[in-house]
């Protein structure tokens, strides 16, 4: 799914960043696939800001032609094309994870990556999610909309689990329940992220019919 070549660029040029001041290749992607599941995305400069975290020199070299940015660019589309074919992001990035009982640190560096962009999105989604319920309202016999709200939310939850397993663990009454469900659990969050991308494609295509019906 990502291109070999400029994975390794970019995570040779992330792991030479300062240690206080890096994100890992697993967080970038996580962030790449938590910005594009949106109906609006919010451009290039989020991705590069969330790498450089206030390193401006970083930014720069994100923002303008360098062999990075063309890496990061690549591994943009990448995983723009793979949630437009609806693929299972988490089966293709970690093929081993469904083998465990715990979310590899990688996994749950691409969880934290992706629930820092929903940050970046929360305003977007929290409107594009009351769109859905009120369409709901406009169709007595269908919930589509809120069976959808109700899987966003628990999402985001299943996200923060697997990002804090092990506090998740401490603060879960029967911690072998949850290791032992582990495998279960990675299947519906890896359903439900590609639903997610699915839904905010459809919410785009409706927002642009939207504009080109009032101009």
């Amino acid at each position: 799914m990502l291109n070999e070549k400029s994975t390794q660029i970019l995570k040779e040029y992330l792991d030479a960043q300062a240690q206080d001041n890096r994100v890992s290749l697993n967080q970038v992607i996580g962030f790449m696939s938590g910005l594009l599941a949106c109906s609006e995305f919010f451009g290039e400069s989020e991705l590069a800001n969330y790498i450089a975290d206030g390193d401006e020199t970083v930014y720069d070299t994100l923002m303008t032609e360098s062999t990075q940015r063309k890496a990061m660019i690549t591994l943009l589309d990448n995983v723009t094309e793979a949630q437009v074919e609806q693929q299972k992001l988490l089966a293709i990035l970690y093929p081993d994870a469904a083998s465990g009982s715990a979310p590899s640190a990688e996994l749950q560096e691409f969880c934290r990556g992706y629930i820092a962009a929903y940050i970046v999105n929360q305003e977007v989604w929290q409107s594009d999610l009351q769109f859905l319920v009120k369409a709901d309202e406009q169709h007595a016999e269908q919930n589509q909309g809120q069976l959808f709200v109700d899987n966003f939310e628990a999402t985001l939850d299943l996200l923060s689990t697997f990002a804090m397993w092990h506090e998740a663990l401490q603060n879960h009454p029967e911690p072998e329940v949850l290791s032992n469900g582990f495998a279960t659990l990675l299947s519906a969050l890896d359903e439900s992220l590609s639903e997610i991308a699915d839904m905010a494609l459809i919410l785009e295509d409706e927002k642009l019919a939207m504009i080109e019906q009032d101009s």
